[in-house]
């Protein structure tokens, strides 16, 4: 009996760590990102080596739009070329989403900002902004032209905190928003 209690003291963590990885990948496999992102946050520290929980919980937080938590994945991320390339897919995005955060909240022109084009939505409002391809509206957003996908990009302060607000257009209804702070 001892010999069990000593076998679930030290393996019983390791065993639960193994299976919350798993856990978090089976929900980003589901398109639970949310719930993948926010249950990756917590245990990702304790699992920086397990490059395959990085990479969900990494894309889960992207999908999500929690793209703080995301980056911390990006960070961890470097043992093969696939997982070095996500890495830099993820911090991309992180960056962009700083750099427009800083240009609406302070006024910093990004004109001269050149950054990697992704798929993901911060990233190409990011790259449009930048380049100067948007139209200011008298409301103060930007009506920017992806391609035949039209977003407004702006600025909003929610709960005493300032966000960027990117919504997603189709003719004039909003079909969907993205928060970023």
């Amino acid at each position: 009996m001892r010999l069990f209690c000593l076998f679930l003291f030290f393996f019983a963590p390791w065993a639960l760590a193994s299976s919350a990885t798993d856990k978090v990948i089976e929900l980003y496999q589901n398109k639970e990102y949310e719930r993948a992102c926010l249950e990756g946050a917590r245990i990702a520290r304790d699992n920086r080596a397990d490059e395959t929980f990085l990479n969900a919980y990494g894309f889960a937080c992207l999908n999500s739009d929690y793209i703080d938590f995301a980056a911390l994945a990006g960070i961890y991320l470097r043992n093969t070329p696939g997982s070095r390339q996500n890495a830099s897919y993820i911090l991309t995005v992180a960056l962009q989403k700083k750099l427009l955060y800083q240009s609406l909240a302070d006024g910093v022109d990004l004109g001269d900002t050149h950054l990697p084009d992704t798929p993901h939505i911060l990233s190409k409002v990011f790259n449009a902004y930048a380049a100067g391809k948007y139209e200011k509206r008298s409301d103060g957003s930007y009506y920017i032209d992806l391609d035949g996908d039209p977003v407004l990009l702006d600025a909003i302060v929610e709960n005493s905190r300032f966000k960027v607000r990117i919504r997603r257009l189709s003719g004039t209804r909003v079909v969907a928003e993205h928060l970023y702070w």
